[in-house]
């Protein structure tokens, strides 16, 4: 077989990541690691990478094009926004990214820890606590139990998130493009009518040109008035500007996001001023466990590719 010539690239917050993905490959393997690549044409290896392990790096077909030996396109994560995955079907290019079960339940998990902090005003009573102040006037938290809960897309994290709500007394509606099995857990509607019943909002789709910017203003203020808004999935499918604006800022509840449209988020964000928010950095779903499947399919992935046999998650 020929020099397998093998480009890993990622954000500088990944190198740990992928110093470690490196560091499984094989010692007659010529490996490339480039931190804060913005596109594939700027490593001066583009053009005899044979497989390209994309840590959040964009791939278009144009890219491709430049890359003649290219085989194998492989991310480690769950999306794959940004991978003309099309293209590379129609070159004879594999793609693989990481679709792992504890994935999908690490973030369902942390849906319901945002939902949990929300209701019961959890950041409000650890202040008080801190300023060395009682609660006065009556309580401001509400139970899970009763609330109508509206999940947007259906795929293996909504899919978990359902299981996990199973006894808990919820109604729960998923808007869906396509219809979806009969669940007499779930009840399947549009979304206006979602936006304008459920308590809790939650978007669980991929980053698409059809999803992004879904929710846009329009559709905040359709929502039910105090909704609570929780985004977990990627921050382009809700229009951010509309989320600092003060008409839907007065008209939901608490807003809960872990993704935004740029990452990290820029210390002058106007959503760090919202005044009813729980923001967190592209984490809350990162637990051990998820990394650590993550990284074990990744490395499967890369060693089938370099040994020219089906990617164990190919898409």
């Amino acid at each position: 077989m020929s020099e397998q010539h093998i480009l890993l690239a990622g954000p500088q917050t990944g190198r740990a990541f992928l110093e470690a993905l490196a560091s499984t490959l094989p010692a007659d393997a010529k490996a490339n690691l480039r931190l804060g690549l913005a596109d594939p044409l700027d490593a001066p290896e583009w053009r005899e990478t044979s497989i390209f392990v994309s840590y959040g790096v964009s791939c278009s077909a144009a890219d491709m094009d430049a890359a003649p030996n290219l085989r194998a396109i492989i991310t480690p994560s769950l999306g794959y926004e940004g991978i003309d995955i099309e293209a590379a079907r129609s070159r004879g290019i594999a793609f693989a990214n990481g679709r792992v079960e504890e994935n999908y339940q690490s973030v369902a998990e942390a849906a319901i820890l945002y939902m949990l902090t929300a209701l019961y005003r959890l950041r409000e009573a650890e202040d008080r606590l801190r300023r060395g102040e009682l609660r006065s006037g009556p309580p401001k938290a509400r139970m899970l139990k009763g609330r109508t809960i509206g999940i947007i897309g259906y795929g293996n994290i909504a899919k978990a998130l359902v299981e996990r709500l199973d006894n808990w007394g919820t109604r729960i509606l998923v808007s869906n493009r396509s219809p979806i099995p009969v669940n007499p857990a779930i009840i399947q509607t549009g979304l206006e009518t979602l936006l304008a019943e459920s308590d809790i909002i939650l978007p669980l789709l991929p980053l698409t040109a059809e999803t992004q910017g879904l929710l846009s203003r329009e559709r905040l203020l359709a929502a039910k008035p105090g909704a609570i808004l929780i985004n977990l999935s990627r921050g382009a499918i809700i229009n951010e500007s509309a989320l600092a604006d003060p008409d839907v800022i007065s008209h939901l509840g608490t807003i809960a996001l872990d993704v935004f449209a740029s990452e990290p988020l820029a210390a002058d964000s106007p959503l760090r001023d919202l005044p009813d928010h729980i923001l967190t950095n592209h984490e809350i779903s990162h637990t051990q466990e998820n990394l650590g499947a993550l990284f074990a399919l990744a490395v499967a992935n890369i060693k089938a590719a370099i040994d020219g046999n089906p990617l164990p998650s190919a898409t």
